[in-house]
């Protein structure tokens, strides 16, 4: 006897169930394991290599803690989820496995020479506990090549606590390099302030380089070291010791790829798969370098405790302070603006206001609000404002203020001061109503209390009580004037509601048609650049690089950055893998364009692969 087709649908369900089911049970008692795996383990000290913490059996475990690994440099690059199912079909019986997991990485680079071990990694998820594999990583130490040389220099090699020096680390370039990073331990150095110089960027100077987990603006030039010219990319950084004593700053490195030169593929196989397969059979060959610094020494001196001013801040150099004010005629507590210029040495971002209540002279006669404003640099003078009100007549100047600070030169504490500003303050009389309404002093007029309908204006004297007034909404509706006035507002407020919704839409859509056709323009464009165009071949990629995307986001053209990019492609979803590929790109481009050959890729059809599928990839991840 057959049975049902509803009883047959029904028992394949209930396997069906049964087999999700178990699978379930069986993903869900999924033991928790921990492998770490590092790309190599014999480096350069300032060389960078990658470690993975792979994990199974979790796709969602804490993020391990890392702060026990001493002796390298840590910058995290991003997790990912690394599951993965199968499913097999024997004798007829369906069998479904699946394997979750999650993927760590992190960029490690060691500061000294040596041999290091990354300790056992512990990772959690679920409630459960797993460990890694301890790893020995040998370091060696780098060596100058006549190819690349870097060095670090000092404006001055003894300073005082909180003297601003000029830091300048030179890298001389004399091959052709790629995926470069900068290493400069001393900036992470608690007893230190650094900042960066105000430049005006040029972008034939300038460019970005990739220093530890950010970027940097360096300047590009040429120089000739030795008898021989060389690329030169430097970054300039200024310098204040925050505690004395002696240093000897740590080594610098930069690390990258330069080319070795080209080889041929060795079978016809080889050359099908190649990534140079349109470079005419050749193929480019990289070497890993790593060039290190010298190690500049710094004493930085205490500041004397003799004969320091009680109104001393903690600049140390050599400045000078000029004052003037707008108006200088007023009456007693009218507001003046008073602006202060000081100028000297050339850092003046750590440079404060003057404590313009401390000076005796000052506070005497004027009124000075508590709150103070921020500096602005122009032109290598910084520039404070604040508003003071004299408190009687008979001030008749603007004392000079001082500013007081410890020259380096002299060794001892000396204070610049303003010129005394001239001003006139007059005294001020009572203002009454009738002095606003205009109309002097008058006589009370004595009228007789009367109840009137027409309101509480019946009761007053003047010429205007002449004039036929009626109150009232009603009274007001009834006259074109005030019911044009009344009804006139809401009518313009909802025609320009109107107009400016209708500007929305039209822009909304104008927009995502642009966006539309975004990728299609860079295509085209793309095919239309001549990579033999050496001269301007990464200028042109650039180019329709940021054409792309800012059609694509909206974005402003001009000089769009990966720093400009990143927060949009995160806001929008993209993974790190994907955006860690427009860095990549963008890195190239620039560097291409601003550093001239030395910096140029080999491979120009490859670049232009990698910018049309990165495209594609943005694409499909923005559906």
């Amino acid at each position: 006897m057959r049975g049902s087709p509803t009883k047959g649908a029904g028992v394949w369900l209930a396997a069906a169930l049964a087999l999700v089911c178990a699978a379930g049970a069986a993903a869900q008692q999924e033991p928790l394991s921990a492998r770490a795996v590092v790309d190599k383990q014999e480096v350069m000290a300032g060389e960078p290599f990658l470690l993975e913490i792979r994990v199974k059996g979790s796709e969602s475990p804490e993020k391990p803690d890392l702060s026990g690994l001493e002796g390298f440099d840590v910058v995290p690059l991003g997790g990912s989820s690394n599951s993965s199912q199968s499913v097999t079909i024997i004798n007829g019986r369906l069998t479904r496995i699946v394997e979750h997991g999650f993927v760590w990485n992190y960029r490690l680079t060691a500061r000294e020479p040596g041999v290091y071990t990354i300790p056992a990694i512990e990772i959690r998820a679920d409630g459960r506990t797993a460990r890694t594999r301890p790893i020995q990583i040998r370091v060696s130490p780098p060596e100058e090549t006549e190819d690349f040389k870097l060095r670090v220099t000092l404006s001055a090699h003894k300073a005082y606590v909180g003297q601003a020096l000029e830091m300048t680390v030179k890298w001389y370039v004399g091959r052709n390099v790629r995926n470069f990073v900068w290493t400069v331990p001393v900036l992470d150095d608690d007893r230190f302030e650094f900042a960066d110089p105000r430049i005006q960027l040029d972008p034939n100077r300038h460019i970005r380089i990739p220093i530890g987990s950010g970027e940097a603006i360096a300047e590009r030039d040429r120089e000739t070291l030795d008898g021989r010219e060389f690329v030169t990319v430097t970054l300039r950084k200024y310098v204040i010791p925050r505690e004395p004593g002696r240093y000897r700053f740590p080594q610098a490195t930069v690390a990258g790829q330069t080319l070795r030169g080209f080889r041929r593929p060795r079978s016809l196989l080889d050359e099908l798969f190649d990534d140079d397969f349109f470079g005419f059979g050749r193929q480019a060959v990289f070497e890993n370098f790593v060039v290190p610094s010298n190690r500049p020494e710094l004493e930085v001196l205490p500041l004397p405790e003799a004969g320091r001013p009680p109104n001393f801040s903690g600049l140390v150099g050599t400045f000078r302070i000029r004052a003037s004010a707008s108006p200088t005629e007023v009456n007693v507590g009218d507001p003046i603006t008073l602006t202060l210029e000081v100028s000297g040495p050339p850092y003046l971002g750590n440079v404060d206001l003057p404590p313009l209540a401390g000076q005796p002279a000052l506070a005497r006669d004027f009124k000075i609000p508590s709150e103070r404003a921020d500096g602005v640099v122009e032109g290598g003078v910084k520039k404070f404002t604040q508003t003071l009100r004299a408190m009687h007549p008979g001030v008749k100047q603007i004392p000079p203020v001082e500013l007081a600070y410890f020259n380096p030169r002299s060794g001892r504490y000396e204070i610049a001061r303003t010129d005394p500003i001239p001003i006139t303050v007059r005294a001020t009389r009572i203002v009454t109503a009738s002095d606003v309404e205009g109309l002097g002093a008058a006589p009370a007029a004595q009228a007789e209390v009367q109840s009137a309908e027409e309101g509480i204006a019946f009761n007053y004297e003047g010429p205007d009580v002449l004039v036929n007034q009626a109150f009232g909404p009603r009274a007001w509706l009834m006259r074109p004037v005030w019911a044009a006035a009344l009804g006139l507002p809401p009518l313009v407020y909802f025609a320009l509601f109107g107009i400016q919704l209708y500007r929305r839409r039209r822009d909304a859509g104008a927009g995502s048609r642009q966006a539309r056709q975004s990728f299609k323009r860079l295509a085209r464009r793309l095919r239309e650049i001549r990579p033999e165009n050496t001269d301007g071949f990464y200028a042109a990629v650039l180019e329709a690089m940021r054409g792309y995307l800012a059609g694509r986001f909206g974005l402003p053209r001009g000089a769009l950055t990966f720093a400009d990019l990143r927060p949009v492609l995160e806001a929008r979803g993209a993974g790190e893998e994907l955006i860690s590929e427009w860095k990549r790109l963008f890195d190239r481009c620039e560097a291409g364009r601003y550093a001239g050959a030395a910096f140029g890729d080999e491979n120009p059809e490859d670049l232009l692969r990698s910018l049309e599928a990165a495209a594609k990839r943005l694409e499909e991840a923005l559906r």
